[in-house]
C-alpha cells in the first residue's frame, strides 16, 4: 500500500484492519467494532508533542467506555519496537490496547501525519473527525479549544462534529529508518 500524506477526510468510510496489542499479545480487528464508534490515535513514545497528550487520554478512556466509545492508541513509527512500546506504556499506566503498526500500513491508509493524530469513527463504519486533539502549537502553549472533546460531545449527541477535519500538530511519523 503507498504512502499516503493526505488524511483521510470526515464522511469517508474507515478502512479496516488488524494490529496486534503490544500489552497482551491478542490481535484486534476494526471490523470486530463496526456498529460501534471508534477513536483511534496515532501514538509515539518519543515525541513530546504525544507525551503532552497521554494524561489527557488515559484520564477520558473510562468516561469514552462508559458512553460506548472505543479507544485505542495505534504505534507507527519505525525506530519504536514492541517491548520498548510496552515498557512505556506500563511506565505512564495507558489502558490498552497499544496497536502496533509497523510497516504504517494502517498510518498510509488513514493518513495519519503526526502524533498525535486523532481519529473519529462513528457506529455507521465513517470518519466522523481527524485531526488535532486541540489548538496548541508551538506558538500557542495553551489550549483555547479542545477539538477533539468538541467531537466527542457531537457524536454522544448525534450531531456531526464542527469542525469535522483540522491539521494535525505533533511529530511527524518516522517513516524511514537511516541506513548505519
Amino acid at each position: 500500500m503507498p504512502e499516503n500524506n493526505t488524511p483521510l477526510q470526515p464522511g469517508a468510510r474507515a478502512p479496516g484492519f488488524t494490529l496486534n496489542d503490544v500489552l497482551t499479545g491478542q490481535d484486534y480487528s476494526l471490523e470486530d467494532l463496526r456498529g460501534c464508534p471508534v477513536l483511534l490515535d496515532f501514538w509515539s513514545i518519543n515525541c513530546p508533542w504525544s507525551q503532552r497528550y497521554d494524561g489527557y487520554f488515559a484520564d477520558r478512556v473510562a468516561q469514552w467506555a462508559a458512553r460506548g466509545i472505543t479507544f485505542w492508541m495505534i504505534a507507527s513509527n519505525r525506530d519504536e519496537a514492541p517491548l520498548q512500546l510496552k515498557r512505556r506504556a506500563r511506565e505512564l499506566g495507558l489502558p490498552g490496547p497499544i496497536l502496533h503498526d509497523p510497516g504504517l500500513l494502517v498510518a498510509d491508509a488513514y493518513g495519519a501525519q503526526t502524533t498525535p493524530h486523532a481519529f473519529l469513527i462513528g457506529s455507521d463504519g465513517r470518519l466522523l473527525y481527524q485531526g488535532a486533539v486541540d489548538d496548541r502549537s508551538f506558538r500557542q502553549r495553551q489550549a483555547t479549544t479542545n477539538y477533539l472533546d468538541a467531537a466527542v460531545s457531537a457524536l454522544l449527541a448525534g450531531r456531526s462534529p464542527d469542525p469535522a477535519s483540522t491539521p494535525a500538530y505533533g511529530c511527524t511519523l518516522v517513516r524511514y529508518m537511516a541506513e548505519g
